[in-house]
């Protein structure tokens, strides 16, 4: 079972992320509105960037659920990633993160590419659950994870220190028995 392969849907083609991919990356990250202490805190250079990929190579060597890059059909540029973290076999849950480079927001690329993948999980893998949060005063990323199928699961105050103060999470999940379009 391979845990990161190449999926297309429409508009895009979902796939592992490769060495090439640095810059793209670098632009992401730094041009991205997303909070990147939440997930990507650690990346703020090309050096950490180099070293990121060299992570998620890894991973897919170790054939765990890892990183996609979602590239567009169009252009075949890189404008965003899907990444797995907190993957635990013994339950059979992960959690998912994403982003997206802002001039690609409000077309839907994010709700195909997650749709895409939720239903690759479920249909071709043995995980029961996904999970993902996003900040509470993040209302287009929640609509994301509710549009994807995802749901709302609850608020959790004050999860964590961002900016000089406290923020809360949305937490939302998605179970096996939820998915409708595999």
């Amino acid at each position: 079972m391979d845990y990161n392969p190449t999926v297309e849907s429409k508009r895009l083609i979902l796939r592992k992320i490769t060495e090439t991919d640095k810059m793209d990356l670098f632009d992401l990250l730094i041009n991205s509105r997303i909070q990147r202490r939440m997930v990507w805190n650690h990346l703020n250079n090309m050096e950490d960037i180099t070293q990121y990929i060299k992570e998620i190579l890894s991973s897919y060597e170790n054939n765990e659920p890892s990183c996609f890059a979602i590239e567009l059909k169009e252009s075949g540029k890189l404008v965003g990633i899907i990444e797995f973290i907190n993957f635990k076999e013994e339950f059979m849950c992960l959690e998912v993160h994403y982003m997206l480079l802002p001039k690609h927001h409000n077309k839907g690329l994010m709700t195909e590419a997650l749709i895409k993948i939720i239903s690759f999980i479920f249909k071709e893998t043995s995980i029961n659950r996904m999970e993902a949060f996003c900040l509470k005063s993040n209302h287009a990323s929640g609509k994301v994870l509710e549009k994807a199928g995802m749901h709302l699961e609850g608020i959790m105050r004050e999860k964590i220190f961002i900016e000089d103060d406290y923020a809360d999470l949305k937490f939302f999940s998605m179970i096996r028995s939820d998915i409708q379009y595999v």
